[in-house]
């Protein structure tokens, strides 16, 4: 273990816990609320909409979770990580493995309770369980389902998406208390619907080309402890056509969703879509397949970031043009 100042402390656990992803979730989960749900449904009786304080909540159980497994992910791929980021390596160098493991199980904890109280809050038990069944997959995916062939891949990709759907799924059950209001919004309530399906599917699709890319960016040390990930059982020339044929999807799927906002008149998300998110995916497919080096890899892996962060900025312009 290497001593530490109380700065360097902080930082290691921001490292450890992926401070800039978790900044994103909320992000996400703020625009989801005051960009979407609250013009189009509470525009008119904006106290009906669920209290402050319980999204709040929510957000921050999100985080707990998220940042959890996190956690737990770089306890079980230490030796992978020594080999693949030797310089961002975390557990072990600078936290305890049992103090990786303790934190884990703290920051789960946490959010069931909360997940729990928000359960209790809308009437739904259902909405309760979500958190222990995320926490679950989590460890799951980290110790066993990350090293099988897109397995890991495809579930990474639902719980980037289930950020986007547990928003909706409290404001629902929130909703659906008030059966006035449920009513008197049922045609708003299936657009708003449509909209939340259209970003976690956006989301869903771009984690899942990019936790490929980041599976051929960390080929080599996969391979020596026996993964089975895509690039290393197909290939890295059938891993790039698949990735390439994913962002060529988006793209046509991002097309669809021009048309619909042509005829709204949302010309500002139109071109916004061309500019921020369709042009960069189109230089993420040639770049794609011009990548030989792990650097090169990690440039396409923060591309896509890029992307998902341009797509998540979206909302404020949907907003706008409401």
């Amino acid at each position: 273990m290497v001593e530490l100042g109380f700065v360097s402390k902080l930082r290691s656990i921001a490292q450890l816990i992926r401070l800039p992803n978790l900044m994103i979730v909320i992000l996400t989960q703020g625009l989801l609320r005051y960009s979407i749900t609250e013009p189009l449904l509470y525009a008119n009786d904006a106290v009906s909409m669920s209290r402050w304080f319980d999204f709040v909540l929510l957000v921050i159980a999100t985080l707990l979770i998220a940042a959890g497994g996190y956690v737990i992910n770089d306890y079980f791929d230490i030796k992978i990580d020594t080999i693949n980021k030797p310089e961002k390596l975390v557990v072990n160098r600078l936290v305890t493995a049992r103090g990786a493991i303790k934190l884990h199980m703290i920051l789960n904890a946490l959010a069931i309770v909360i997940g729990f109280y928000l359960a209790y809050r809308i009437r739904s038990i259902t909405f309760g369980l979500i958190f222990p069944f995320i926490s679950g997959l989590l460890w799951l995916y980290s110790a066993k389902y990350k090293r099988m062939v897109v397995c890991g891949n495809l579930i990474v990709a639902l719980l980037s998406a289930l950020v986007i759907f547990i928003t909706w799924l409290f404001e629902f059950f929130w909703l659906r208390l008030n059966h006035e209001l449920f009513i008197s919004v049922l045609p708003e309530l299936k657009f708003v619907t449509k909209i939340f399906l259209a970003y976690g599917l956006f989301a869903f699709i771009v984690s899942l080309f990019r936790e490929i890319i980041k599976d051929m960016e960390d080929l080599k040390g996969d391979e020596s402890y026996g993964c089975r990930t895509l690039p290393i059982v197909a290939g890295m020339k059938i891993s790039r056509w698949i990735v390439a044929m994913l962002v060529i999807f988006t793209i046509l799927l991002l097309g669809y969703g021009q048309v619909v906002m042509y005829h709204l008149s949302w010309y500002m998300v139109f071109w916004y879509f061309l500019m921020a998110l369709q042009l960069p995916a189109l230089f993420l497919v040639v770049k794609l397949f011009s990548a030989k080096e792990q650097a090169d890899f990690h440039f396409l892996s923060n591309l896509c970031k890029l992307i998902m962060f341009a797509g998540i900025l979206s909302m404020e312009l949907v907003s706008i043009s409401i």
